[in-house]
C-alpha cells in the first residue's frame, strides 16, 4: 500500500515538473542580461530656438510654429541689453567633448542702409560658460534679410541630469547708417521659416537591448531608450529601427512606458528553430539630417514550436498611444431629422474606425477592465470591473463580457475616454455632441472579425438621439483634433450624410471655414439630404458644420413643391386661357422655364428663391400670354370667276378681301385682323 502510495506520488510530481516545463517553453526570456548599445559619445545636434524671448532649446524641429518669434531693436543703442535666452531643461549626463558650437539666428534690417552691431552670443553649460562675439566696428548687417553668426568654442565638461544647457544673446552699440524714419533691426526665431539654432556636441541618450523574450517561435525583442526627452525622443524622432541578422524587422512595434524611459518591443518571426546565435541591431535617428543612434549585440536564443504566439507583443504595462507616426481614422456619420410628437429629433450613428497604435492601445484596455494595477493617470483607472472575471481579464483575448462591460461603462465615461489628455484626444462634444444633450446614447464596439489583443483595426459606433429647437442653429461637427499633444493620429478621413423627411428641413444649412471638404446640400420631395466628405484631412483643419432644423410649412420638402406646383400650374392654366384665341407657341416655348424653378428645389436654395422663381416664371407666361398674336381661322375663299366681284387688300395686314356690294362709300371687315376698311371710290 505504501509502495502504491510512493508509485502514485513520484508520477504526479513527474507530471506537474512536465506541466511548469512545458509552460516555461511556451513564454520565456533569454538568458541574458540587457545590453547598453549606444551611447557613450556625445553627438552632434541642432537645438532649435522656440517660444518667445525666455524660450526652450530644442533638438526637434516638428516644435517649430508657423509664426516666428521676433525682438526688435528700434534706436540705436550703447549699453548692453538682452535679447533673448533659451535653455534645454533637462539633460542626458555625459560627457561634452572639446568642439566650437555654432548659433545662427535670422535677422531683418529695414528702413536704414545697415546696422553696425555689437552682440554677444553666451553659451552655459553646466557650471561653465563660453561665448562669442561680434567684432566691434566689422560687424555691418546690410538692409535686407540675412543670417547673424557665432562660433563658440566649447571646453570639454561633464554633465549631470541636473546640469542645464542655456543660450544668451545680448547686444550692444548697435548704430543705424543712414536711418530713416522707423529704421529697425528685428531678430526671428521659432519658426519654419526663421528656424534659428545652435549646433554643438551633447549626449543625448542611451540605447539598451533588454532581453528577447521567446513565445513558441516568436521572439519579442525590447529596446529602451532612455533620454531627457520622454516620449518626445520617440514621437520626434526622424525613425527607429530594428535589424536581426541585418534584416530589417517589419510591422508595428508596441511601445510602453516604464518611467522616463521609453521601451519599444518588435516581433520577430524569423527564428530557425532550436538554439541560434542573432546579432540585434537599433538605430534611432533624432534630426532628418542626423544624428543617428547605433548600436547592436548579439544574443543567444531558443524557441520551441508549440503553436507559436499572437505575433504581436502582450504588454504588461498600458501601450504608448502614439510613437510619432499617429494612427489611421476614419469617420463616418449618418443623420437623421424628424418630427415626432410634434417635436424635432436628430438622430446620429457615429462610426470611427480605427487602426494602427490606438486600436491596439484600446483592444489593450478592453482587456484590463477592472485592473487594479493601473496607475491613477490612466484613462482606464477606477473602471468598475462589472462581471469581468480575473480569468478574463489580461487573457489576451477579448472576451464577449469585457466588450459588454466596456460599452456600459463608455455610456458614463465616453467623454473622458475621448477628450482626456491620456485618451484618444478627441472632443466628444464637437464630434458627437454634448451628454447632457441626448435623449439617449448607445455606444458599441465592432472588434472587425478579430477578438485578439494584436494589431488589427476596430470600430467604435455611438448611436444617439436628442430633441432639438425648431428654427434654432445647431451646430452638427466642429473641428474636434485641435487639443493634439502628440502626433496620435494620421489625418483622418470623414463621411457625412444627413437627411429629413418629408416635412422636416435643414433649412440655412453650410460649411465654414474649410476647403479641404465637399459640401452638397439636396432636396426632394421625401426629404432633404447633406453630404460632407473629405480624405486625408489635416488635424489642424479648421472647420464647422451648421444647420437650422425647422418643420415650418414653407421649409418642408412636400409642402413647398406643392406650393411651387400650384403657383406653375395656376399660372399655366391663366395663360392658357388668356391665348385661347391666340397663338400659343411662345407659351409653350417658355415651359422650359419650369425646370429652373426645379433645379432652384432641388439645389436646396431657401423657399424665398423657390417662391421668387416660381412667381418669375407665371408672369414672363403672363406677359407673353397678352403679348401673343390673336389666332383666326382660315377663311375659304370661294372661287370666283376672273369677271365677277373686285378685291381689296387690307393696309394692314395685306389680307385680300372680296368686294362684294357697290355700294359707296362701303365699310367692310377685313377677314385677316378685324379692322374696318373704308371704300369711298
Amino acid at each position: 500500500m505504501v509502495d502504491n502510495n510512493r508509485s502514485s506520488t513520484l508520477i504526479l510530481s513527474v507530471l506537474f515538473i512536465s506541466s511548469i516545463f512545458a509552460f516555461s517553453s511556451a513564454f520565456d526570456s533569454v538568458e541574458a542580461e540587457p545590453v547598453q548599445v549606444c551611447c557613450d559619445n556625445a553627438s552632434v545636434v541642432d537645438l532649435f530656438l522656440l517660444g518667445s524671448s525666455s524660450g526652450d532649446l530644442s533638438p526637434f524641429s516638428q516644435k517649430l510654429d508657423t509664426e516666428s518669434s521676433s525682438a526688435v531693436i528700434v534706436n540705436s543703442i550703447t549699453s548692453q541689453e538682452e535679447i533673448g535666452s533659451w535653455n534645454m531643461g533637462q539633460i542626458w549626463p555625459g560627457q561634452v567633448p572639446e568642439s566650437t558650437w555654432s548659433f545662427t539666428i535670422y535677422y531683418k534690417v529695414s528702413d536704414a542702409g545697415g546696422a553696425q552691431v555689437n552682440a554677444t552670443a553666451t553659451l552655459n553649460i553646466g557650471s561653465l560658460t563660453f561665448s562669442a562675439s561680434t567684432a566691434f566696428g566689422s560687424s555691418v548687417l546690410p538692409q535686407g534679410e540675412g543670417q547673424l553668426t557665432f562660433d563658440i568654442p566649447v571646453d570639454s565638461t561633464s554633465l549631470s541630469a541636473s546640469s542645464d544647457v542655456e543660450l544668451v544673446l545680448t547686444a550692444r552699440n548697435i548704430v543705424f547708417s543712414v536711418p530713416e524714419s522707423g529704421a529697425k533691426l528685428e531678430l526671428f526665431w521659432g519658426s519654419e521659416e526663421h528656424d534659428s539654432r545652435i549646433t554643438g556636441e551633447i549626449p543625448l541618450a542611451d540605447l539598451i537591448i533588454e532581453d528577447p523574450i521567446v513565445e513558441g517561435s516568436d521572439i519579442y525583442i525590447p529596446v529602451k531608450i532612455d533620454s531627457p526627452f520622454g516620449l518626445d525622443a520617440l514621437a520626434y524622432s526622424d525613425s527607429i529601427e530594428l535589424r536581426v541578422n541585418n534584416v530589417v524587422v517589419e510591422g508595428n512595434p508596441v511601445e510602453t512606458k516604464n518611467g522616463d524611459s521609453i521601451i519599444v518591443t518588435w516581433t520577430w518571426q524569423g527564428a530557425s528553430g532550436g538554439v541560434e546565435t542573432v546579432q540585434i541591431s537599433v538605430s534611432l535617428s533624432i534630426q532628418p539630417s542626423g544624428p543617428t543612434l547605433f548600436g547592436q549585440t548579439s544574443f543567444e536564443i531558443e524557441t520551441f514550436d508549440s503553436g507559436g504566439g499572437t505575433g504581436t507583443f502582450y504588454p504588461q504595462d498600458e501601450p504608448l498611444r502614439t510613437s510619432g507616426v499617429g494612427s489611421p481614422l476614419s469617420i463616418e456619420q449618418i443623420v437623421e431629422l424628424s418630427d415626432s410628437k410634434g417635436k424635432l429629433k436628430i438622430s446620429r450613428t457615429t462610426t470611427m474606425e480605427i487602426d494602427g497604435e490606438m486600436a491596439f492601445w484600446m483592444r489593450w484596455g478592453m482587456d484590463h477592465i477592472g485592473d487594479t494595477t493601473l496607475p491613477s493617470t490612466s484613462v482606464l483607472y477606477g473602471w468598475n470591473p462589472g462581471s469581468v472575471s480575473d480569468e478574463e481579464r489580461v487573457s489576451r483575448n477579448i472576451e464577449s463580457v469585457e466588450i459588454e462591460q466596456f460599452q456600459r461603462e463608455m455610456v458614463k465615461r465616453f467623454r473622458t475616454y475621448m477628450t482626456g489628455i491620456n485618451g484618444m484626444q478627441i472632443d466628444s462634444g464637437e464630434l458627437i455632441g454634448n451628454q447632457g444633450d441626448f435623449d439617449t446614447i448607445s455606444i458599441s464596439v465592432d472588434l472587425m472579425g478579430e477578438s485578439k489583443v494584436v494589431n488589427h483595426p476596430l470600430k467604435l459606433i455611438f448611436s444617439s438621439l436628442q430633441t432639438v429647437d425648431s428654427d434654432e442653429r445647431f451646430y452638427l461637427m466642429r473641428t474636434f483634433t485641435s487639443t493634439q499633444s502628440a502626433p496620435l493620429w494620421q489625418d483622418y478621413s470623414l463621411f457625412i450624410e444627413a437627411k429629413s423627411t418629408g416635412l422636416t428641413s435643414f433649412a440655412d444649412a453650410e460649411l465654414l471655414e474649410s476647403d479641404d471638404l465637399s459640401f452638397r446640400h439636396s432636396r426632394m420631395p421625401w426629404g432633404e439630404k447633406i453630404t460632407v466628405e473629405g480624405e486625408k484631412i489635416s488635424l489642424s483643419e479648421d472647420f464647422t458644420i451648421s444647420l437650422q432644423p425647422t418643420k415650418n410649412i414653407l421649409y418642408g420638402p412636400v409642402s413647398l413643391i406643392a406650393i411651387a406646383g400650384a403657383v406653375l400650374s395656376v399660372g399655366f392654366f391663366m395663360s392658357l386661357g388668356i391665348t385661347k384665341s391666340k397663338h400659343r407657341r411662345f407659351l409653350m416655348f417658355e415651359l422650359i422655364l419650369i425646370p429652373l424653378v426645379m433645379a432652384i428645389y432641388y439645389f436646396a436654395y431657401p423657399p424665398l428663391f423657390v417662391g421668387a422663381g416660381s412667381g418669375i416664371v407665371v408672369l414672363i407666361w403672363l406677359v407673353t400670354s397678352i403679348a401673343s398674336p390673336r389666332k383666326f381661322a382660315e377663311i375659304e375663299t370661294p372661287q370666283l370667276k376672273e369677271t365677277t366681284l373686285p378685291t381689296i387688300a387690307c393696309p394692314a395686314c395685306e389680307t385680300v378681301n372680296v368686294v362684294t356690294s357697290d355700294e359707296r362709300p362701303l365699310r367692310i371687315a377685313c377677314t385677316g385682323c378685324g379692322r374696318t376698311i373704308k371704300i369711298v371710290g
